[in-house]
């Protein structure tokens, strides 16, 4: 029911110019295609957390991908990772039957004119309720995206990119997100309840960030399975 309502306000918004979905599919495709390049990757990461009421060292990690959707990051002590992960929301797009896509305005970020295309999925029951994403339709390159989601609320992200940009794999994400709906992992949750705020006894609801940092990638070289196990 709210897709529908999502889609018919879009589509009427975008009525008068035929073209837009088409164009919308063309401006996708080149993300697509970016990506299509890669069959597997390795990259070293730093995570640093910058929320309120949450004390951590920035996590080292590493991290495995392979076609299609083999995904595993590797790293000592609490993991606290967004699960739309870059990896999660290009195989989203890659698979163009799951959502409609409506182009719906312009806005330069960070000197680069983008173009806004919203992305609807086809189903009510996937965690995806509703996808912004600025596009540099040139390069083909996602530069910010907001999702609104049904497990962690609503997530912004920006992209940045560095010497893999023709892969569109980025030298560094900063998602930034809904502490109050966010899930964090359960040791972490416990450690909160344990210690809570001098104020209200509880965490505040405002927003925070989490910044990831890729370095040392390693695209098509060749991952083994058995990372994956």
């Amino acid at each position: 029911m709210i897709r529908n309502f999502i889609l018919f306000f879009l589509f009427t918004l975008c009525f008068s110019n035929y073209s837009v979905a088409q164009t919308s599919s063309q401006i996708i495709n080149k993300v697509n295609t970016n990506f299509s390049k890669v069959n597997d990757y390795t990259a070293d990461m730093s995570i640093h957390l910058d929320v309120s009421f949450i004390k951590m060292n920035d996590i080292a990690a590493k991290v495995f991908f392979k076609k299609p959707k083999k995904f595993k990051v590797k790293a000592e002590g609490i993991m606290l990772l967004p699960k739309q992960n870059p990896n999660n929301i290009q195989a989203m797009l890659s698979d163009t039957n799951t959502y409609s896509a409506i182009k719906t305005g312009t806005e330069i970020i960070n000197g680069v004119n983008t173009t806004i295309i919203t992305v609807i999925p086809n189903t009510d029951t996937a965690d995806l309720i509703l996808g912004k994403f600025w596009i540099d339709a040139n390069k083909g390159l996602i530069l910010k995206s907001h999702l609104t989601t049904r497990s962690n609320g609503n997530l912004e992200i920006e992209h940045f990119y560095g010497a893999n940009f023709s892969y569109a794999l980025p030298d560094k994400l900063i998602f930034t997100i809904e502490t109050s709906k966010f899930k964090l992992p359960k040791a972490l949750v416990v450690d909160l309840d344990s210690a809570s705020t001098e104020d209200t006894g509880k965490p505040e609801n405002k927003k925070g960030k989490i910044t990831i940092v890729f370095s040392n990638y390693l695209v098509n070289k060749g991952v083994d399975d058995k990372v994956f196990k």
